[in-house]
């Protein structure tokens, strides 16, 4: 069955069973009810009969011993104090005395018979029996009781019951289609957006992510649609960002591997010899093209568990010092001076390789872009239970409206920083990939000496 047709029928079903057993209740209570209605009229009849018996009571003898247990002399006295002489009507209404008497019970103050029928019913109604009509100030003599007849005891009473019956069962019928008019109407409300939900999977499972569906509701429906429209947004940029990476790696691998094929290309035709010189500039061709190998490799395992494998307490100042020497020949040759400020020590779980990576990319960018004579200044600090690591250049600076986009993958700021030392642009956005990894982050902003500052943050470990 389609979901429409399950939720359908679940509703449909469900209505049916609440109105069946409203209908039931109804008609037995309509029953019980009637009775009781028929019971409280007749016994509002026997007014005379009530008062007679008050009369014929006895406080010498109470209890009406001249009735006790003597079915005949009950039956004769109710005979004859029924209903009023002359009145026809009455007795017509009532009906016969003698099945009267048969209903009829006559019960002391405590509640036991007399005289009169056993109850045949659990349905029944009674009237105190008083002197002069005033039980107030000795209480009842006595009690007279009517039981319930047989519905079929009158033709009239169970054609009433029966009437009652068609309109109870035909207000039901009525209900009924109301309830599978509104289930209708419901499950079509329910499965229409999912519908449009299915047609939209559809065409993000054949690639396309164009596809946007109308927020037209606020219920859980709507925040499934919500949820739908942001996750083909976000597959629609993944695929851009995709194609651009491809692009752009195929790009990037293009350049050296360009200049390697001229190279050896001349040295096949005899056009260059294999001098020092010729052999250098094909050895930095292919060290660029293994950096960006390498580079693409850290960014495609950057979300792997074993990115960052070897997690253990390294001092971080160490490894930035470290990082420092290794890079102060190549800033010194570029007319580059490095300002460090550090602390006297500074653990952090991390892995000691990558994190060392990270100094050398940012070193290598800050030398790459500053001009000459420029300062890299290198801080260190602790606070709020971080290692927090801030790196400044002096000019020239990236333009402000870039400085979100420096961590994206080959991004360049164009014009004020030079790309003539060339670059892949992936440092920064492996750097990031590595932060992020050790549960850290990185952001970028200008600095106070006129460059670029980059200030990454490490979970500081407690000794």
């Amino acid at each position: 069955m389609s979901l429409t047709t399950k939720i359908f029928l679940a509703i449909a079903v469900t209505a049916a069973l609440v109105i069946g057993t409203m209908s039931l209740l109804v008609a037995l209570s309509m029953r019980d009810g009637f009775s009781q209605y028929l019971l409280r009229g007749e016994l509002a009849r026997f007014d005379r009969l009530v008062d007679e018996l008050a009369l014929a009571f006895d406080p010498g003898s109470p209890g009406w011993p001249q009735l006790a247990h003597d079915p005949r002399a009950w039956h004769e006295f109710v005979r004859s104090h029924f209903a009023p002489p002359g009145v026809p009507e009455l007795r017509e209404i009532a009906g016969d005395p003698l099945l009267i008497a048969g209903r009829l019970l006559l019960l002391d103050p405590s509640g036991a018979p007399i005289a009169g029928a056993p109850p045949r019913t659990e349905r029944y109604e009674q009237r105190p029996i008083c002197f002069d009509g005033d039980c107030g100030t000795e209480g009842p003599l006595g009690y007279l009781r009517l039981n319930a007849a047989s519905l079929s005891d009158s033709a009239s009473d169970a054609f009433f019951i029966r009437g009652q019956y068609a309109s109870l069962a035909f207000s039901a019928l009525v209900a009924l289609l109301i309830s599978g008019a509104a289930a209708f109407v419901i499950a079509r409300q329910v499965l229409l957006p999912i519908k449009r939900l299915e047609a939209g999977a559809k065409s993000l499972a054949s690639g396309d992510y164009s596809e946007r569906i109308d927020l037209d509701r606020s219920d859980e429906l709507g925040d499934l649609i919500g949820h739908f429209n942001t996750l083909a947004e976000t597959l629609a940029r993944t695929s851009r960002a995709e194609r651009e990476w491809i692009s752009n790696t195929t790009h990037e691998l293009q350049t050296p591997l360009s200049v390697l094929r001229a190279q050896i290309e001349a040295l096949q035709d005899g056009v260059r010899r294999a001098d020092p010189e010729t052999l250098a500039e094909m050895h930095a061709a292919q060290m660029r093209l293994s950096r960006l190998v390498q580079d693409l490799k850290i960014l495609t395992y950057a979300r792997e568990a074993e990115f960052v494998a070897d997690l253990t307490r390294h001092d971080l100042v160490q490894i930035a010092a470290e990082a420092v020497e290794v890079a102060r020949p190549a800033l010194s040759g570029a007319g580059i001076d490095i300002v460090c400020a550090f602390p006297d020590g500074l653990d952090v779980s991390c892995d000691r390789l990558r994190i060392a990576q990270v100094f050398d990319n940012l070193l290598q960018n800050a030398a790459r872009y500053t001009d000459a004579p420029g300062t890299v200044r290198l801080t260190i600090r602790r606070g709020d239970g971080l290692a927090q690591v801030s790196i400044d250049d002096t000019a020239p600076a990236p333009p402000n409206d870039v400085l979100p986009r420096l961590f994206e993958r080959f991004f360049r700021a164009e014009g004020s920083r030079s790309r003539a030392l060339g670059g892949s642009g992936l440092g920064l956005s492996v750097s990031k990939a590595i932060i992020e990894a050790h549960g850290g982050s990185i952001a970028a902003a200008a600095s106070d000496l006129g460059g670029l500052n980059v200030t990454f943050t490490l979970p500081e470990m407690q000794s």
